[in-house]
């Protein structure tokens, strides 16, 4: 929607040996956050493909891309939904979801072994250290976490020195359950022992509940599950952090060669955010077969998380440089990074007015 502080020694190495064998970009930078897109012939293609984007077109023939998401989570709601009703096929994309580790996404995305991810943290932080990435759309605009904590654990200061568990160093939970641990002063390196638990939040729940640990920053369904089992809310991710999760985020190869295909999988993105908005009851139901979980947390779910799915999927670019100066702050991103030069907020207004020539 978040990433953890550092990447590890192994993914530095790795990005570099990308970053050294990549070719040499061949347009320029994307254009400022503003939207007003500098002069050259960056500006000459994005006026070139705002204005064919605008003109309905039957879908291209469906290429086959993969998307890397780190967990089942309600957080990669649009994208599973997207699929399920078949979005993304009307938008000449066949995608398929590829699970794999929070910590390695970006370089398994830099080195084209998948094609997209949606995770700002990964993609920010490497940015900072040279990696060619953008962010052209925001999907979720709140944390959708709550911490639960064991019954005996009435405050978040009551966590000093205790175990707190998270999914993978370097995903959303871990993002998240630093966040909020350092809103409270308690230092997550060294006020508390961080415990990954593994990549789904189910086994995460189930650390939690066993007494593993003693607090775990939950997505839904899982909280509301933690909750109805006796663990205690200690507070909603949603009213503590005021900050986007997630987007989706590229190459900048990606986007200087393949603008169209960009556009359309924001296209589809919007379109599934939309649809969740509108059809309740049909993304419950798809909540309860996806997760297998109850109508009842199905439906407690859907309430919770609704408000976070941004139905224009434009960018927050207030909330990214918020983001930004707290890591700043916290010595996890480089004072003089300017995060408006990873935005690219033209995409996703090239893709709203395709979709509203179609209507």
């Amino acid at each position: 929607m978040m990433m953890g502080r550092r990447a590890t020694g192994g993914i530095i190495a790795l990005l570099l040996a990308i970053l050294a064998c990549a070719p040499a970009a061949t347009s320029s930078p994307a254009p400022p956050a503003g939207g007003s897109p500098a002069s050259g012939p960056a500006t000459t293609a994005a006026s070139s493909a705002a204005a064919t984007s605008s003109a309905p077109t039957a879908a291209p023939t469906p290429v086959a891309l993969k998307f890397a998401y780190p967990a089942t989570s309600m957080v990669y709601l649009p994208e599973k939904l997207a699929i399920e009703q078949g979005i993304y096929r009307q938008h000449g994309i066949d995608l398929e979801l590829v699970l794999m580790g929070a910590g390695v996404m970006a370089a398994a995305q830099l080195a084209g072994e998948v094609d997209y991810s949606n995770s700002y943290p990964a993609s920010i932080h490497l940015a900072a250290q040279g990696a060619p990435f953008r962010i052209v759309s925001t999907g979720v605009g709140a944390p959708l976490f709550a911490l639960m904590a064991r019954p005996d654990v009435r405050s978040i200061a009551d966590l000093r020195g205790k175990p707190v568990g998270i999914t993978t160093r370097g995903g959303a939970v871990d993002k998240v359950t630093r966040d909020l641990l350092l809103q409270e002063g308690i230092d997550p390196d060294s006020d508390v022992t961080i415990v990954p638990a593994g990549a789904q939040v189910t086994v995460l729940l189930e650390t939690l509940l066993g007494g593993r640990v003693q607090a775990a920053a939950l997505s839904p369904p899982w909280f509301v599950r933690a909750r109805d089992q006796g663990m205690r809310l200690l507070v909603k991710g949603s009213e503590a952090l005021h900050e986007p999760q997630n987007g989706l985020a590229v190459t900048v190869d990606r986007l200087t060669q393949q603008r169209d295909q960009v556009r359309r999988m924001v296209e589809a993105q919007i379109e599934a955010i939309r649809f969740i908005h509108q059809n309740r009851a049909a993304t419950i139901a798809l909540l309860r077969e996806w997760l297998s979980i109850s109508e009842a947390e199905a439906e407690e779910s859907y309430d919770f998380a609704l408000p976070a799915f941004v139905p224009d999927a434009r960018v927050d670019v207030a909330g990214l440089v918020r983001y930004a100066n707290y890591e700043k702050a916290s010595g996890n991103l480089p004072a003089d990074f300017q995060i408006e030069s990873m935005l690219d907020t033209t995409v996703v207004e090239e893709a709203l007015r395709a979709l509203d020539a179609r209507r």
